[in-house]
């Protein structure tokens, strides 16, 4: 046997394995109730990034009404759910109302985490986020020069970026709080990999994380080919996490950037309701069975690595 062909069969009891597990964690109740929500509380971005798919973006712009959320929030309180995620396609610091939605959530003891790229940070807005009680910011930060992350995060400053991540440790030294914990990505790519030794020796024992991660295509966004055709793993983030757009629907995952498999809507319907309905349920069997052909936007997308 060649070793093409051992990796074959190597990476096929793998899936099987995966895919019996998942099935195991069905049976004993594991997944009764989604273990991550992602709240997109605004659509709305100042970047325009190369590895993101914001140009196709056809859904309207917004920001989500702030009774839905207080609803949001109150089931996840009654179902006890752990983490919060108020991000998904968009910069979470555009949204006016953020700071009183991270209080309303801390209020009801729910563990709370953004993902921005920083720019528009403000002192006043760092004091209200440390102040409102926010345990964790992701900053998308791409680059260890001015060059390549400016050419990589299109209207976006280096120099500014660089300056609010230094004030937000400032402050937070100085006002003597733990959080937010401060965790820096770095999406690494043909256009910057060269510079991930220089971004870890920067950043590394100043802020709290220091990520480098891979480069994906957006559930085929990006690459309309692909090359994930004869991949077998069914994917955790339909079963794991639970994906709200800003007006309300609920998107297949984070991938699904333009909503185009919804599979309901919480103005009418409860979060128990979608994630136990009929079809994230059909979805997911097509999953255990491998039948991603009949899943177009799963077919092709690079999150089943």
């Amino acid at each position: 046997m060649c070793f093409q062909q051992i990796k074959k069969y190597t990476y096929y009891c793998y899936a099987k394995i995966v895919t019996l597990f998942l099935r195991l964690l069905e049976k004993v109740g594991f997944y009764s109730f989604p273990h991550v929500i992602r709240i997109e509380t605004t659509n709305r971005c100042n970047a325009n990034c190369t590895m993101c798919t914001r140009e196709k973006l056809t859904r309207s712009l917004g920001t989500m009404d702030l009774d839905l959320f207080k609803k949001i929030v109150d089931e996840c309180k009654q179902c006890k759910v752990k983490t919060l995620h108020l991000h998904n396609f968009g910069e979470p610091l555009l949204d006016p109302l953020l700071c009183e939605r991270i209080k309303y959530a801390k209020d009801a003891g729910i563990r709370l985490r953004i993902f921005s790229n920083f720019s528009v940070l403000t002192e006043e807005k760092a004091l209200a986020l440390i102040d409102a009680g926010i345990d964790e910011i992701k900053i998308s930060i791409d680059g260890a020069t001015k060059e390549t992350y400016e050419s990589i995060r299109i209207n976006l400053k280096f120099e500014q970026v660089e300056a609010n991540i230094e004030m937000m440790l400032r402050l937070r030294k100085k006002m003597q709080a733990k959080f937010p914990r401060i965790r820096l990505v770095f999406v690494e790519t043909e256009n910057n990999h060269m510079e991930v030794d220089a971004f870890k020796k920067r950043w590394q024992g100043k802020v709290d994380d220091v990520l480098i991660s891979s480069y994906h295509n957006w559930a085929g966004g990006l690459d309309k080919e692909g090359n994930t055709k004869k991949r077998l793993l069914p994917c955790f983030r339909i079963w794991r996490t639970f994906t709200v757009l800003c007006d309300g629907r609920v998107a297949l995952c984070c991938l699904d950037y333009d909503g185009k498999v919804i599979l309901g809507d919480l103005n009418k319907q409860t979060i128990s309701e979608i994630y136990h309905g009929p079809k994230l349920k059909e979805i997911q069997k097509k999953h255990l069975n491998w039948e991603y052909e009949k899943v177009p936007m799963c077919l092709n997308c690079e999150g089943r690595r």
